[in-house]
């Protein structure tokens, strides 16, 4: 399990940083799939307000789709699932086996799933 804890941090890591280098600004989708930093939450915000434009979409449903994956929701995510793995190291450190670090451990293992495309993922943590 610690290679698949590494895995995650380094993974997380990295979600982290892309986000932040977006100034983890909250995005919303403008007319004709434009998809922008969401102005409420930008107002006098001048790291946010310099960015604006994020992208254009090709239609209603993928300019959607990339606003709902803004910044702040992949850090929020990123948040939950260190709170796991913290949990899982912790319970770890005490040895043993308990109901609690099986469930924590089949979380870890479906939170790698989710990059199973990346080539340091190991098809053996999806049992």
């Amino acid at each position: 399990m610690e290679d698949l804890v590494r895995f995650l941090k380094e993974r997380l890591d990295r979600d982290e940083a892309v986000a932040r280098a977006c100034a983890g600004a909250p995005w919303t989708v403008g007319a004709g799939g434009v998809v922008r930093v969401a102005s409420d939450e930008a107002a006098g915000r001048t790291d946010w307000e310099r960015l604006g434009f994020v992208a254009r979409a090709e239609n209603a449903s993928y300019a959607e789709h990339i606003a709902r994956m803004d910044p702040q929701r992949v850090l929020g995510a990123v948040a939950a699932h260190r709170t796991v793995i913290e949990r899982f190291e912790k319970l770890s450190l005490k040895g043993g086996d308990s109901p609690e670090l099986a469930l924590l451990s089949t979380l870890l293992r479906t939170f790698a799933a989710q990059y199973a495309h990346h080539p340091a993922y190991r098809p053996d943590w999806a049992r």
